[in-house]
């Protein structure tokens, strides 16, 4: 969970606080004190179940749409086969992915935006968790920060990557990333960007 967002958090409960708009200050509040509830519990943690990683994700969603007023809707998909109480990857794995989406994806879109998780099995008993928008896309988001000449330099999935490595190597999990990657229609025309992270 980056500063940023605990920043803008707290400021978006102020301004409902401000506007004596006490039902939507509860239940900001509440949703974020349980997600950092959640977090602390984990952060000593090297690995958590899948399901309590899609409680945290869900909790995050929950406070973005209240703080970007319903611009985007989502889902999360889970199928039945997958046991998401044994299975355990490394915990805040998924959210820079859905933050990316949301962020970068999503609101300069100008349009109502769609985030969609699902976790499957994929060949070999691996499991696949899909992340997936329908905004901008990669290249008109690289052009967009170029172009603003923002200095901010993202490490949410680079530091990612780096945890993933060391996963490998301290507990013989193996979990590959597929993008970010630019999805297109039928025509070639940007349709947003999705990834996969695969559970060896």
């Amino acid at each position: 969970m980056n500063r940023h967002f605990i920043f803008n958090a707290l400021n978006s409960i102020q301004y409902y606080m401000n506007k004596e708009d006490k039902d939507s200050a509860h239940k900001y509040l509440s949703r974020f004190a349980k997600l950092i509830r959640i977090n602390l519990d984990s952060s000593m943690s090297n690995l958590v179940a899948i399901s309590e990683e899609i409680e945290r994700l869900e909790l995050y969603l929950q406070i973005e749409l209240l703080r970007f007023e319903k611009r985007f809707t989502y889902s999360i998909q889970v199928d039945d086969d997958v046991d998401t109480e044994s299975v355990q990857i490394p915990p805040m794995l998924l959210q820079p992915y859905v933050e990316n989406s949301i962020l970068h994806g999503i609101l300069p879109s100008g349009r109502e935006g769609r985030v969609e998780i699902k976790v499957y099995h994929g060949p070999n008993q691996s499991i696949i968790i899909s992340i997936r928008d329908n905004g901008i896309g990669i290249d008109e988001s690289k052009r967009r920060k170029k172009d603003s000449r923002d200095p901010h330099i993202s490490r949410g999935t680079t530091i990612t990557a780096q945890r993933l490595e060391l996963l490998g190597m301290t507990h013989n999990i193996f979990i590959t990333v597929k993008g970010p990657l630019q999805l297109t229609d039928d025509q070639g025309a940007t349709i947003g960007t999705g990834v996969e992270l695969t559970i060896h």
